[in-house]
């Protein structure tokens, strides 16, 4: 009875009542976010050309989080009531400033700028109610956050569980033929979007509840904690410290990848000590406060070989938005250590605070990850470009002689960069040939789509046009090496629109790989012998005696599509790949699947290594 007293509609409903009443901004964005969401569901063609929706959802996500935030901090201040109305006109206004200032099409950096906010309101919340001086309370606070995000979590899965399983049986039931699949994604969209936010925000601690009432550790997170996390921490600690001996043997310097190892094990490490803090003072967890110690005195050494392994890369590549935050990061750990080691007082309560204040400042200034980013990859550009004689005076000019695989790479990789993070128009001078090409290219139906990556749909040069028609050669994307760079595979794109084709005309067609055709092939209709020639790119038509009626020259069309297509390896339009054409024997349409080719050196034509075919044709009638 107690059981169903605690599940009735009344309880439930009156619960959701108490929740909407305490936080009443935050249930009104979580209901925003689930009904654009909807709608993103259910007709993705406004979604498509509808760019405000997607920012629309991102800045609804954030005023969830912001508006909880600055609920919980009134809940805990002693002038509540004085300042309510003038913090909640500041998060209203800042998220007004985001939705303004955001672009309607995010670049990389505007998804920073969105992932570093989201971040800084979740550091938040680990702190924001922890006003109590009793210091165990800040790791009561968060393993409360912790277990009630992992039941939301826990119960939304179980619930969509249910929920599909039921609509799929009325589905199959009923509506075998005609069913709005939709409602699957709207189902789950309702309890991501609305359930688990009003779930856990529904069992956040208020001032009803004393800062330590009746609190019990649960069981099941001590479990996790010290037999799973604590020893998992401490075997990957004697893996890094591997690593460290490693580098000092060899000396050979610490990989890129080292340094997000490292943070993400000081991340898990430092998290497990906060969820673990509660239990410190017991005369059972005494352990606690020595492997506290001694996990941070453990840091400091591997801190160097962070640094080591980000500035390493810095000194190669310049730094980026990632490398930034990493380095930002790196920065971070550092004086967390050494306060954890030195300092007289160790406040855990210090870390959230402080890693929500560096996501936020590092978005703002000349000091910010984007200012400093563009400047180090700006300066890069430019001393590749003028060594290679390519700037030369503030002038764009094509090299004289090769320019070396991996300034290609490097001057490929920033290429890229300015494109999906700040635009191009921030590279100052390639502003006049990038314009020389636009105006080039204003009349194509068809402008290089096939070669256009993210950001470049709505751009009238693709990246790699500008580096080949701008700088003079071929465009190197990161996965190539100086061998790959001269080999050419291109395809047929198959994910388009059906296109019928009016093959009523021809009477044959046969479909060729260059070795699939060892011998010759006899063409019953035309009473003719095919025969397939892979060193001279031929269709040869012959008699029986092997006397050559006519054939078809493969190469010319080959050449024509590498032609077009920039050399870049890819996926071509079928309009592309698909050639009608005719002799004084033959009438005949090809239709290419695939190829590749290969080449010694970059100035060098192509050799085609592999074709594959299909050809409809028809023979014209004697005279």
């Amino acid at each position: 009875m107690e059981l169903l007293k605690r599940i009735s509609i009344r309880t439930i409903a009156g619960e959701f009542v108490r929740t909407v009443k305490r936080f009443p901004l935050p249930v009104s964005f979580s209901i925003l976010t689930c009904i654009l969401l909807i709608i993103e569901i259910e007709d993705y063609s406004f979604f498509e050309n509808s760019p405000l929706l997607v920012k629309s959802i991102f800045i609804s996500i954030l005023g969830f989080l912001f508006t909880l935030v600055s609920t919980l901090f009134l809940e805990r201040s002693d002038n509540r009531d004085r300042i309510k109305f003038i913090l909640q006109s500041i998060v209203l206004t800042l998220l007004a400033y985001l939705f303004i200032t955001l672009p309607a099409k995010f670049r990389e950096t505007d998804y920073i700028t969105f992932a570093s906010y989201l971040s800084a309101s979740v550091f938040s919340l680990m702190f924001v109610y922890t006003k109590n001086k009793d210091e165990s309370y800040f790791g009561i606070y968060n393993i409360t956050l912790f277990m009630r995000g992992f039941t939301s979590f826990v119960f939304s899965v179980i619930l969509f569980a249910g929920l599909a399983s039921s609509l799929f049986a009325v589905q199959q039931l009923f509506f075998a033929k005609s069913f709005h699949e939709e409602l699957y994604g709207d189902i789950w969209v309702i309890i991501i979007a609305f359930f688990a936010p009003v779930h856990f925000i529904s069992g956040l601690p208020d001032d009803r509840e004393p800062a330590n009432s009746n609190f019990l550790y649960p069981k099941a997170l001590r479990i996790l904690l010290q037999y799973i996390m604590t020893p998992l921490v401490s075997l990957y600690l004697i893996i890094l410290y591997s690593y460290t001996v490693k580098i000092i043997l060899t000396r050979i310097w610490p990989e890129g990848i080292v340094s997000y190892l490292i943070i993400s094990y000081s991340l898990v490490g430092i998290v497990t000590i906060i969820l673990l803090s509660p239990l410190k003072d017991s005369d059972e967890f005494k352990w606690i406060n020595s492997f506290s110690k001694y996990f941070f005195r453990a840091l400091l050494p591997l801190i160097i070989v962070l640094f080591m392994a980000v500035m390493e890369r810095i000194s190669q590549y310049g730094v980026t938005e990632k490398r930034y935050f990493i380095f930002v990061l790196s920065i971070w750990l550092a004086g967390i250590t050494l306060y954890m080691v030195f300092g007289k007082k160790r406040d855990l309560k210090l870390l959230p605070v402080t890693l929500s204040v560096l996501s936020v400042v590092s978005l703002y200034g000349p000091w910010s990850c984007f200012s400093v980013s563009k400047n180090s990859q700006l300066s890069i550009l430019e001393a590749l470009l003028t060594k290679n004689q390519i700037l030369v005076n503030s002038e764009i000019l094509k090299p004289d002689k090769a320019v070396p695989f991996e300034d290609r790479k490097s001057i490929s990789s920033i290429i890229s960069y300015f494109y999906d993070n700040h635009g191009i128009d921030k590279v100052e001078f390639l502003k006049k040939t990038y314009q020389r090409l636009a105006a080039e290219s204003k009349d194509k139906k068809d402008k290089d789509s096939q070669h256009n990556f993210y950001r470049d749909f709505d751009l009238a040069v693709s990246r790699k046009m500008l580096v080949k028609e701008g700088l003079g050669f071929d465009y190197v994307d990161e996965w190539q090496n100086e061998n790959t760079s001269n080999f050419l595979n291109i395809a047929v794109k198959y994910f388009h629109d059906p296109v019928i084709e009016d093959i009523s005309y021809y009477d044959s067609y046969i479909d060729c790989r260059d070795n699939s055709i060892k011998d010759r092939v006899f063409d019953k209709t035309n009473g003719l012998y095919l025969k397939y020639n892979a060193k001279d790119l031929r269709l040869v038509f012959e008699t029986e005696n092997k006397d050559s009626v006519t054939s078809v020259d493969l190469d010319k069309y080959i050449r024509k599509i590498i032609a077009e297509s920039n050399n870049i390896t890819g996926e071509a339009e079928p309009e592309k790949m698909r050639f009608v054409d005719s002799n004084d024997k033959l009438d005949f349409m090809i239709l290419f699947r695939n190829f590749s080719a290969n080449r010694e050196k970059e100035k060098d034509p192509y050799k085609i290594t592999a074709v594959y075919f299909g050809i409809y044709y028809k023979l014209k009638p004697s005279d």
